[in-house]
């Protein structure tokens, strides 16, 4: 500081003897010309912009200091100089060093992009002004940035480095230190509630023993404004409407590792419903809406309830064309009676059509199969539900991937809107050939040629080849889900199979070849039910081995070979309200099939299904997944059971994980597996995405429970002789087929079951 000040005081010495000095002789003159001098990033231009004197213009002394000043407020200079040069005024200027980098280094729990971009906000960055201001600022951001995280022991650190060409860099070095973990959370002025139960409802925690499981007792500025809006909506929802939250106290240990809350609260008076009075215009019979309001007299007042009963009103006025209704709740509140009258005031604004749906994006896909997909159609009321419900029916299709909707108003007309949807489609056919290995099918090999929307028609093709140590199979489909105008599908398959189950360590020996022809019929019953009928005709010829169990031998006979011809009728109901048909991550299915081998075919029996899944969002990231089904058939005729190919199996990566595939249930007189007339498997799974991948994609990761067995007859079933498995278990839908590993702990293994705790499969559909 001392020799900054001789070097001005200097400057200013040699000024005053400066003859060209404006202030030491004639002081005013026209200014003819303006030169600027020392400039080195910032142009001519622009500090002939900021100067508050043009050419032609008359300079009196006293100008300087305006002039002076002028080009110090940019911020842009150190130092500004005026001289006289006969009639030109000469601007001589240091300009102050330009910031190179930004160099953040020790930071792990903010991001790089996260910092960068808050002191961008402040404009502060690369190419800017630097002024030792900058310094001050830039640690006081950061700071902000971690206090507001709870990190109140971090240090920084800043360093400016000078380069070359008028340049600096400026190298931040963070020391984080441990986040402060919440000691205690005190709640002042609660009467009605407890301190655990208001403790219940909120984010944050006290610290303890469990805490490192959780983040809960972390504190963050943002996290304790949230837990002041839950309390303030606990209490609104039970009658309190005069909640305030009076004040939130910080207080901090002296080594800034604990930290304390307070919060001052004033809980005010219960409060009842005196009165529900619907007012306004009514497009829709009063009553209808008065259904929706759930709300009676003497109840309690539920801030919940009202936000709810508001919602549906609007709901039910959006699905007749009124899409921006405005739906105002006016409480008129009774201090002394402690009762409160909601006044609803409906304004339903105009009724709005939809004047055009325009597609975009769909380079392959037809407009005409997009189209009859969606449920809001031109020329109708506006409907969010059908808005809703056409966009899920398009992101069901195979061949779309992602969908995105928006409703602009018509220039010029308040009750018409026009609906675009943009669509992004997947590759929707594919010739795959590729090799795979299952822990229970061994090496496996698949080739196939798919197309999933032929031509842009949403028709599916397909022929495939898939072979395994024990399995043979060629197949081929055509599939037109719009075989009828009404969405009716059809579907023709041939399959022609050979089984060598000889190759198969947990099944009886046996050798099978059948062919069959298939015709199925999908009907939609409305939009989430489905009705599917068809029939087919098989053949199969069944060969036993001198390893063939007894109950083989005696189903095949003395020549070892047996032809069964045979006819079926299969049919299902189901109803599905999952949002996806792959990975979903909300709704149910629910699902009936028959399986009726007919009177005329050489082997009569029938085969009854139920399966069920439902999937619930426990968070943005975290699906809650219950699957089960149940599986009965038995022979009819002359038959008493089903055959033995067609019996039911358990145990497998398919089943109950942990057991080795096929191995549950009753065995043969050789002592394999016999497989069952009866089958209950279920599945409890908490599904994520891995840690490291932002959206889910195609893959996952699971916790898993597994139940279930095989038994002879239904009548067999008990309780205590269902398998039991938990483990982890990950899914990729990778390029070559899906890849399935799972790890399962078997917990109540029996004599004779057989674990098999790593089982995995690729290439092969599951």
């Amino acid at each position: 500081m001392f020799y900054r000040f001789v070097l001005r005081f200097f400057v200013l010495i040699c000024v005053f003897l400066n003859p060209n000095v404006l202030w030491a002789v004639d002081n005013t003159f026209v200014v003819e010309a303006i030169e600027v001098k020392g400039g080195e990033r910032v142009s001519v231009g622009t500090v002939l912009n900021y100067l508050p004197m043009r050419v032609g213009e008359r300079y009196e002394e006293r100008d300087s200091g305006k002039l002076i000043r002028a080009l110090f407020a940019t911020g842009m200079f150190n130092d500004v100089s005026l001289a006289r040069d006969d009639s030109t005024l000469v601007v001589t200027v240091v300009e102050r060093p330009a910031i190179s980098e930004i160099k953040i280094e020790g930071n792990e729990k903010l991001e790089d992009e996260q910092l960068t971009a808050s002191l961008n906000s402040l404009g502060i960055a690369k190419g800017r002004v630097f002024n030792r201001s900058v310094l001050e600022r830039v640690q006081q951001e950061i700071r902000r940035l971690y206090f507001s995280q709870g990190n109140y022991g971090m240090n920084i650190k800043t360093t400016v480095v000078p380069l070359e060409r008028n340049r600096v860099d400026i190298q931040v070095m963070i020391q984080e230190g441990e986040e402060s973990k919440i000691k205690q959370i005190n709640i002042i002025g609660n009467r009605r509630f407890s301190d655990a139960v208001l403790l219940d409802q909120i984010e944050s925690s006290e610290s303890s023993a469990f805490s490192f499981f959780s983040s809960a007792d972390q504190y963050s500025r943002t996290k304790l404004a949230g837990d002041l809006e839950i309390l303030r909506s606990y209490y609104q929802d039970r009658g309190y409407i005069n909640f305030k939250v009076l004040s939130s106290q910080i207080s901090i240990t002296p080594n800034k590792q604990g930290i304390y809350v307070t919060i001052n609260i004033d809980e005010g008076e219960q409060y009842r419903v005196r009165e529900v009075v619907l007012a306004g215009r009514f497009v829709l019979p009063k009553e209808s809406l008065e259904k929706l309001l759930l709300i009676e007299k003497d109840d309690i007042f539920s801030r919940r309830q009202v936000t709810n009963a508001t919602s549906k009103i609007s709901e039910r006025l959006g699905d007749d064309g009124y899409a921006f209704a405005n739906i105002d709740v006016v409480p008129t509140i009774d201090d002394e009676a402690r009762q409160v009258d909601l006044n609803i005031v409906i304004d339903p604004g105009k009724r709005v059509y939809v004047r055009r749906i325009i597609f975009s994006g769909n380079a392959k896909t037809h407009d005409t199969v997009l189209r009859r997909e969606m449920r809001q159609l031109e020329g109708g009321w506006l409907s969010p539900s059908k808005v809703k419900r056409s966009r899920i029916r398009l992101q069901r299709l195979s061949y779309i991937e992602q969908v995105s909707l928006e409703t602009p108003k018509v220039v010029g007309r308040e009750d018409q809107v026009d609906l675009y949807v943009s669509v992004t489609e997947r590759s929707s056919g594919s010739f795959s050939i590729g090799a795979g290995y299952s822990s229970t099918q061994g090496l496996l090999f698949n080739a196939s040629l798919s197309q999933e929307n032929l031509l842009g028609t949403g028709q599916r093709l397909k022929i495939a080849v898939d072979n395994s140590i024990s399995n043979e199979q060629y197949s081929l489909s055509f599939t037109d889900p719009y075989h009828t105008e009404d969405g009716v599908s059809r579907t023709f398959s041939l399959l022609s199979r050979k089984t060598d189950a000889t190759q198969l360590s947990t099944t009886a020996d046996y050798r099978r070849d059948s062919y069959r022809l298939s015709l199925r019929y999908g009907i939609p019953v409305n939009e989430f039910t489905t009705v599917k009928l068809g029939g087919g005709l098989e053949r199969s010829d069944i060969f036993s081995t001198e390893n063939s169990s007894d109950e083989i031998k005696a189903f095949v006979g003395s020549s070892g070979k047996q032809r069964f011809d045979g006819s079926n009728i299969d049919a299902s109901l189901s109803y599905d309200r999952r949002n996806r048909t792959v990975f979903a991550e909300q709704g149910w299915l629910h699902r009936l099939s028959l399986d009726w081998s007919l009177p005329s075919s050489d082997l009569e029996f029938y085969k009854l299904g139920y399966d069920f899944e439902y999937y619930y969002p426990v968070t943005d990231r975290y699906v809650l997944s219950l699957r089960s089904e149940i599986k009965y058939g038995e022979g009819y005729g002359s038959r008493i059971d089903l055959p033995f190919f067609e019996k039911y199996y358990a145990g497998g990566i398919r089943s109950v994980r942990g057991y080795e595939a096929y191995s549950l249930g009753p065995k043969d007189s050789r002592g394999e597996p016999a497989g069952g007339d009866f089958k209950t498997v279920s599945t409890l799974e908490l599904i994520f995405p891995p840690p490291f991948v932002e959206e889910p994609g195609s893959t996952r990761i699971s916790f898993f429970i597994d139940n279930g067995n095989v038994f002879t007859k239904a009548e067999d079933f008990q309780l205590t002789e269902l398998r039991s498995s938990i483990g982890v278990a990950f899914l990729w839908l990778s390029p070559i087929g899906p890849l399935s590993i799972s790890y399962g702990e078997p917990i109540n293994i029996r004599s004779g079951d057989t674990e098999d705790k790593v089982q995995f499969t690729i290439g092969t559909l599951f």
